[in-house]
């Protein structure tokens, strides 16, 4: 159903593509889109000022733990892979806004390991997206919309619109959903507010589709230092014991990281806000093995873990696509009602004369490019539902075997992307 089209840009776009209720889509964003058949009703739900407020250690420390979990629970074995945390908090959050019961407690232990309200949640993931702003280095925007079916039959909460227009700013449509036109206007808003990257999110509609969400953002930034091109050179990387291959690597000083099972290092985009983050596990460490020690609290202590000592780095230029059901992930984590045709309850989100709305899947789709200049990333989430100075000595750390990367929002080190590299060349 999804499919991807990504234009030449040499900087660093990053598209959160994320679809609730059948759908959120999150992916860039950019200029005015136009819906013809759709009708808009954001002027009957009005978006209020919600406050900025700085978010609680606790709240930074449960996002981190469920970054990390979602990267260990959705990883390919022997394959390049990666999430956007993000993409999928923000998508899990709006849908969040229609649960009750014991839908709701499984949201709120996944979100927050069951500290917070979802109107807590709600308000923090409002001050989380509000970290993602544009500055004179950076480009970020983020939007989001809800659409949902134009029949008698279908009533739509007024209250979960007003929670998500508030804290999502989500515009409102309602819209004929047996008309192909609606296909085209969903297609043609997501397109044009991803700049063309994204032409067709959705195919078909089917009968017991309900509602689409959509969020878009776009994060557009360069390396602070870009290589030149001395400083990239061919040299070989071990896919395994067995398997290499030359690549193209680009070469600098960067402040170096480490713990007991990896070492790395980590380079700031322009402006300092956002850095890439490079990881890799010590030579009697298979990349398996190393991700399995991972959680939310070593991993922020290593990529702290920073000092006044500089390595010299060499990492392989790569780009690659990853797609992944996140369903049993969320599963493992304890997120199981949502799923079940009998036990999901979203009774405040919608209500329909026959059967029990749920969610069939969770699919996410990513996209990484890093190169010379700076880094192109994306990501779509589907929740379909139905019903200091160098050293004299630096060390050396090459990537010349399967590792782990992250991109990092530097004040909370949260990560928007995290993945692994098996294979440089896969695309």
């Amino acid at each position: 159903m999804l499919t991807k089209k990504f234009n030449k840009t040499v900087i660093f776009p990053i598209l959160l593509a994320v679809i609730i209720i059948i759908a959120i889509v999150l992916l860039n964003i950019t200029g005015n889109f136009s819906v013809v058949n759709a009708q808009e009703l954001s002027k009957g739900v009005k978006s209020n000022n919600s406050a900025v407020e700085k978010l609680p250690d606790n709240f930074r420390a449960a996002e981190m733990d469920l970054s990390i979990s979602l990267f260990k629970n959705s990883i390919s074995q022997n394959k390049n892979s990666l999430i956007s945390p993000l993409s999928v908090t923000l998508a899990m959050g709006m849908t969040a806004n229609g649960a009750a019961a014991t839908t709701l407690d499984q949201f709120k232990k996944l979100l927050g390991q069951d500290r917070f309200t979802i109107d807590e949640i709600n308000k923090f993931n409002y001050s989380l997206s509000s970290l993602f702003q544009s500055d004179k280095h950076n480009k970020v925007r983020l939007a989001n919309s809800i659409w949902y079916r134009n029949e008698k039959t279908l009533t739509v909460n007024p209250v979960f619109l007003q929670k998500n227009a508030d804290f999502y700013k989500a515009n409102i449509f309602k819209s004929d959903f047996t008309s192909k036109n609606t296909i085209k206007d969903i297609n043609n808003w997501v397109k044009n507010n991803t700049d063309g990257m994204i032409d067709n999110i959705v195919d078909t509609i089917y009968p017991n589709t309900i509602m689409y969400l959509f969020n878009t953002v776009l994060f557009e930034a360069e390396w602070r230092n870009i290589y030149k091109s001395n400083e990239v050179y061919e040299e070989i990387f071990s896919r395994s014991e067995n398997d290499s291959i030359g690549v193209s690597f680009m070469h600098s000083m960067e402040k170096f990281i480490q713990n007991k099972n990896a070492e790395g290092f980590i380079k700031p985009y322009k402006g300092d806000k956002y850095s890439f983050v490079g990881i890799l596990p010590k030579e009697n460490i298979s990349l398996k093995d190393f991700i399995t020690t991972l959680n939310g609290n070593n991993f922020k202590e290593l990529v702290t873990s920073y000092g006044d000592e500089y390595a010299q780095v060499g990492i392989p230029k790569f780009k690659y696509a990853y797609s992944k059901s996140l369903v049993e992930p969320l599963k493992s984590l304890g997120f199981t009602d949502g799923f079940s045709p009998s036990e999901a309850n979203f009774s405040t989100m919608a209500s329909v004369p026959d059967g029990n709305i749920y969610i069939s899947e969770v699919l996410h789709k990513t996209y990484i490019q890093v190169d010379e200049k700076g880094t192109k990333a994306g990501a779509a989430t589907k929740v379909e539902m139905l019903t200091g100075s160098a050293m004299q000595q630096p060390k050396k750390v090459t990537f010349d075997r399967p590792f782990v990367f992250a991109i990092i929002e530097n004040e909370t080190q949260l990560p928007l992307f995290i993945g692994t590299v098996v294979d440089p060349k896969a695309e």
